[in-house]
């Protein structure tokens, strides 16, 4: 039988719940503002790392660490709103790992296009990539884990849909390189998650 957290602080909304809808519009916000204020790149073309360099950069420093602390914050927050099983402790772990990934994506700045891979370059690179993957891990667990726990039921089927989008971009965006859409799938991919 699982264990579940004391009656009354499950369903209740925190301070925590609060902070990561806050960091996710910020995310969004920051996003948006970079569309608007950087018509240099063709958010088609380029990856969103790219928007780090040049003006404006520092509100891709702010999606990174914003999306990153949102992850962290949410699997703090699961821990009082699904029932205690192995694979919710998977989900809160995938999750958290995956926001400390983008933190890190954050403090390594992309180089630009033409210029030869760096080491923060590499780094940057790889913990996007990891950081992307643990969090579409856990968007697909967490969907199988609605099934089991009668509050988020009624969620499943959009934690499913999500997550399967989200899955999809991951997957298709080592192939966008080679087509003019790296820009669209990197945008896909961060959505989703």
């Amino acid at each position: 039988m699982p264990m579940t957290a004391p009656s009354g602080a499950n369903s209740r909304a925190t301070g925590l719940s609060l902070a990561a809808i806050v960091l996710v519009l910020a995310c969004f916000g920051a996003m948006v503002v970079l569309h608007i204020t950087r018509t240099d790149l063709d958010p088609a073309r380029q990856v969103m790392s790219e928007y780090a360099n040049g003006r404006f950069g520092w509100f891709m420093t702010i999606v990174f660490y914003a999306m990153g602390l949102a992850c962290v914050v949410l699997a703090v927050r699961l821990g009082r709103a699904i029932q205690r099983r192995p694979l919710s402790v998977a989900v809160r772990t995938l999750l958290g790992l995956g926001g400390l990934g983008l933190i890190l994506a954050g403090v390594f700045e992309v180089e630009r296009p033409a210029v030869p891979d760096t080491v923060e370059e590499v780094i940057h690179s790889d913990a996007t990539l990891t950081a992307f993957t643990l969090i579409i891990t856990a968007m697909l667990l967490f969907a199988i884990l609605c099934r089991w726990d009668p509050r988020w039921r009624d969620f499943r089927a959009t934690a499913m849909a999500l997550a399967i989008i989200a899955a999809a971009a991951g997957a298709f965006s080592p192939f966008a390189g080679l087509t003019t859409f790296s820009g669209l799938a990197s945008a896909f991919s961060a959505s989703g998650s």
